[in-house]
């Protein structure tokens, strides 16, 4: 696939997972997909490294569980050969505090036959875990 193809499919998988749309946007992937959330599990529920597609939809499910998004927006697009990069802005607040942050955030897709075959999520871990922390416990 070309650039502007890879391009395409990882728009039309932002799209779809604005909608909610997880059982479609799993399709944009290869069987064996890899997803590396970075945080440490025991603040960000969600954190960690994901093989293959059962294990990606269990991913979506704990971020659809442990957050609710107010703003969601990839706002660059950098793509070279089967390599793309997704440069965005997020906001959202963390279901179990109700604590909110935002952040900047780039994602990085690796691409196979026109399918996303892994993609690693580069972002302020710390404000995303700050998120995470009731307000007594940021006040030690």
């Amino acid at each position: 696939m070309n650039e502007q193809q890879n391009t395409q499919t990882v728009k039309t998988g932002y799209e779809l997972f604005s909608k909610g749309d997880i059982p479609n946007l799993l399709k944009l992937y290869t069987d064996d997909v890899e997803f590396i959330i970075p945080g440490a599990l025991k603040v960000i529920p969600y954190a960690g490294v994901y093989r293959g597609k059962e294990a990606v939809a269990s991913f979506f499910s704990k971020l659809h569980e442990a957050m609710e998004f107010e703003r969601f927006e990839p706002v660059e697009f950098i793509a070279q050969g089967d390599k793309l990069v997704a440069l965005g802005y997020g906001k959202a607040r963390a279901r179990a505090t109700g604590q909110s942050e935002e952040e900047e955030w780039a994602h990085v897709f690796q691409m196979r036959d026109g399918k996303v075959s892994r993609f690693q999520v580069y972002t302020d871990t710390a404000a995303v875990a700050q998120a995470f922390q009731r307000s007594s416990q940021m006040a030690m």
